[in-house]
């Protein structure tokens, strides 16, 4: 049985990741002020620290391209700062994004090769996107009307990965990565600016699309047709981050807010039901250590990890 503990964190830790490292090893990264910190969960042990003086960062992700060993993206003001995983050291710089990436997604393409996607904030509006392998960029994908705050990839079966984008329109937009088109109309329901988005596949073979937006409100959504699933869930006061997920087989969401709403909570995914009490903390990611699933998330005190509840 796993036992609850809180990972000391300098500063407030403001995004949570999570990735397997060369060895096959479970590592959770906390993103705080002055660095990213990786930690192994099952012992609590801090084991890389990636900290060579990025200006303003704003979200980092691990890229695992086949055939290389797996690298922390790290999206600035201006560049984006490419690390190894395992000793920490910046490998590469890319100063000529011209733009402020303000969100990171990844994907693995249908011919093989992995894709780093992120949300362009001060123009051309456009999804920039790097190869994962070589780092070097490649052809932007989509325009929009106005500034990007959120990138997301939604996984299919049986056809290749839609890259979603949102911003200060409230509309999230849907693209084909490999043709360069868009897919359908924009997504439209939100009064304030998604910024979070999300996907889980559910039972019966289909993916159940979710997002969050700056008014607390999360919103569900079939990525091919667009078409909205059940009622809107106003889950917090503001700022609703959501991390959809499968629990024992039924898919889920875990919702945060932040300041005086600053709590977990745990939604059942299609009938948009409460399932149990608030926890606390905020910006939540769930990972299986030594088979079990565990919870982590952010507050003032550290990094709390704790069993997840399978109510």
């Amino acid at each position: 049985m796993f036992q609850e503990r809180v990972l000391p964190h300098p500063g407030m830790a403001w995004v949570l990741r999570d990735f397997i490292d060369p060895d096959g090893g479970v590592r959770l990264l906390a993103g705080g002020p002055d660095a990213v910190r990786a930690w192994d969960p099952a012992t609590g042990e801090q084991v890389t620290v990636f900290d060579d003086g990025w200006p303003g960062a704003s979200d980092f992700l691990v890229c695992h391209p086949d055939g290389h060993a797996p690298v922390l993206a790290v999206a600035t003001e201006n560049s984006v700062w490419w690390h190894d995983t395992v000793t920490g050291e910046c490998i590469e710089v890319d100063e000529n994004t011209s733009d402020q990436v303000v969100g990171l997604a990844t994907a693995r393409m249908p011919d093989g090769t992995h894709t780093l996607f992120g949300a362009g904030f001060l123009g051309p509006f456009a999804i920039r996107r790097w190869d994962a392998a070589t780092r070097r960029p490649l052809p932007d994908l989509g325009g929009h009307d106005d500034h990007l705050a959120a990138v997301a990839v939604v996984g299919l079966p049986g056809r290749g990965p839609i890259v979603t984008a949102t911003g200060r329109s409230h509309a999230i937009h849907r693209w084909d990565p490999a043709t360069g088109a868009e897919i359908g109309a924009p997504l439209v329901g939100h009064d304030a600016i998604a910024h979070w988005m999300g996907s889980v596949a559910l039972p019966d073979g289909r993916t159940l699309f979710v997002s969050g937006d700056y008014g607390g409100t999360v919103r569900r959504w079939d990525p091919l047709t667009g078409e909205a699933v059940g009622e809107p869930i106003k889950a917090h006061q503001d700022h609703a981050t959501v991390l959809p997920l499968l629990v024992e087989g039924r898919p889920q969401l875990l919702t945060s807010g932040v300041g005086a709403d600053d709590v977990v909570r745990r939604w059942d995914a299609l009938t948009g039901d409460l399932l149990d009490e608030p926890a606390p903390g905020f910006s939540p990611v769930v990972l299986t250590v030594d088979g079990e699933q565990v919870i982590a998330t952010a507050s003032p005190a550290g990094v709390r990890i704790a069993p997840l509840r399978l109510s």
